[in-house]
């Protein structure tokens, strides 16, 4: 604790109120004292167990989660100690001297979903006179802090002014599983709150379209907030120091700092080296651009980008130039490249190069990758959930469009869902990875049981080819309001028309202009418009 930036009040109280006095039955069993879920990246023991969550702020549910499993109380103590200072969504906590805002500030992190565990820790902290533990810290320093004189703050894995690729895909990583995001043009990290919410109604052509102005205004002021990124902008901001600083109004990264330039993503690729058009030798942390696109390939046949398609935020794909991964969306790259402004480590060996991705057409991923992420809507499609991860038998329960609310890597049934509210589902735990669809394809299955479409497989994979935007909204949207098919459309233009009148659609001039760029979109846009 001397050596982690974090005050000792904070951890003492944490370990308080979480493990209560020690009593709990997560501290008694599985000498756990913070409660720190057990995501994917966890390769330890877990425990199971049900645990309340508020996820909107003011009702709590409670829900079966695994935590975090240890052999002993220091074990539990380190871990809590390593993960504090070794995620970048933590960064307001480590260092900060005064304990009311250390304490409000690992709440915005997400460390938990109470409303009130600021006010508990500040609590607990001045009942107790927890404060005396933090004047080990060093000499002069006011308030005190648990960095003694000399001792380095935990470092951003950063070496000759560069990050490391490792830290580098860790952070966007802590993106992907984490933060709530949303494709913004424009925007390196900023939470949609304030502000900056007209800001970036306004900022960029492309932000201004009907469409992109209702979601950034959809998402606003939400509670976590959302994040906005677009493709080029989630690098430039990780690389600018974004560490999730909901109260920052860039998510902390700060403008054109550490040697990297504001610049575009067509130019990004040619400041890079080593650019080329094969794959097979492409290594973790490397750029993977398209014209006008970009993103980073983080090893196992995957990629993180930002993009408008798919998801609509940081996500990650499948790299098809390597192959493709069942149940993930991807996309073919033009080229890959090393940024300039990384230092290429050892994380090929930690994440895996080109050589371990799937065979095209291969089965699930052998790794345990999983396809959705905590906070993705998706469609249940099975008629079963289980109280655990691991358990061996369920209830029956409806199937419908749910959230991710955790998720459990190489569990029997791997996803945690809770039914979105008229949906008609009544699913309320774990379930398999088989009974869970994109929203995307469970829209194209339901329009091709119509009748409406014959090839949902052809549909399927032009989604995740990504050469027409915005093919995913068009199909949940239409999928929401068909019923039955219908006499085809004598023209694109009369079955564009017919969309917009039905609300599928809001920007008709988008769809003429490009529906030529993608065999049978034209065939797509006229029965999708006879049908509604």
């Amino acid at each position: 604790m001397q050596k982690s930036g974090v005050l000792a009040s904070l951890t003492i109280a944490q370990a308080i109120l979480e493990s209560g006095w020690g009593k709990s039955g997560l501290t008694v069993k599985a000498n756990a004292l913070f409660g720190i879920k057990a995501g994917t990246s966890w390769k330890g023991r877990v425990y199971s167990t049900k645990t309340q969550e508020c996820y909107n702020g003011v009702t709590f549910t409670t829900v079966t989660a695994l935590f975090r499993a240890y052999d002993s109380w220091e074990e539990s103590v380190a871990d809590h100690s390593a993960l504090l200072t070794g995620a970048a969504r933590y960064k307001a906590v480590v260092g900060e001297r005064d304990y009311k805002t250390a304490c409000r500030a690992i709440k915005a992190a997400g460390y938990a979903t109470d409303p009130k565990y600021p006010d508990k820790l500040i609590q607990i902290i001045e009942s107790y006179g927890l404060t005396a533990y933090d004047g080990a810290g060093q000499a002069g320093a006011g308030g005190g802090s648990n960095i003694t004189a000399g001792a380095e703050r935990p470092a951003d894995a950063k070496g000759e002014g560069k990050m490391k690729a490792s830290e580098f895909i860790k952070k966007l990583q802590d993106i992907v599983d984490h933060y709530k995001t949303l494709y913004v043009m424009g925007c390196f990290g900023a939470p949609l709150t304030g502000g900056n919410v007209s800001r970036y109604c306004q900022n960029h052509s492309y932000n201004k379209q009907a469409a992109r102005t209702a979601m950034i205004k959809a998402a606003a002021n939400q509670n976590p907030p959302v994040f906005g990124f677009d493709c080029v902008c989630m690098i430039k901001g990780v690389l600018w120091g974004w560490n999730g600083d909901a109260s920052k109004t860039y998510g902390g990264a700060s403008y054109a700092s550490g040697g990297v330039p504001d610049i575009g993503a067509d130019t990004m690729i040619t400041k890079c080296s080593g650019v080329s058009t094969d794959f097979s030798k492409i290594v973790p942390g490397e750029a993977v651009w398209l014209k006008g696109h970009i993103g980073v390939y983080i090893g196992g046949g995957k990629v993180i980008e930002c993009s408008p398609a798919f998801k609509n935020c940081v996500q990650v794909t499948a790299c098809l130039n390597i192959g493709a991964i069942s149940g993930m969306n991807g996309r073919r790259w033009t080229k890959h490249g090393k940024l300039p402004y990384i230092t290429y480590d050892t994380a090929g060996a930690a994440t895996g190069g080109a050589g371990t991705a799937q065979k095209p057409g291969g089965a699930s991923d052998t790794s345990g990758a999983l396809a959705f992420a905590v906070g993705d809507v998706v469609q249940f499609t099975g008629n079963t959930h289980y109280t655990s991860a691991a358990a061996a038998s369920g209830k029956t329960c409806k199937p419908g469009p749910a959230k991710v609310t955790m998720i459990s890597k190489g569990a029997k049934h791997p996803y945690h869902l809770i039914k979105q509210a008229g949906g008609g589902s009544t699913v309320y735990g774990w379930v398999n990875a088989a009974d869970v669809q994109s929203e995307t394809d469970a829209a194209i299955d339901k329009l091709a049981g119509l009748g409406v479409i014959n090839s949902p497989d052809y549909w399927k994979n032009a989604v995740a080819g990504g050469k027409v935007a915005y093919l995913d909204i068009l199909f949940t949207q239409a999928a929401a309001k068909i019923t039955k098919a219908g006499p085809r459309t004598a023209d694109v233009k009369s079955g564009v028309d017919a969309l917009v009148k039905a609300g599928v659609i809001n920007t008709p001039e988008y769809w003429l202009q490009n529906y030529g760029k993608l065999q049978s979109l034209d065939l797509l846009l006229c029965a999708l418009g006879g049908a509604v």
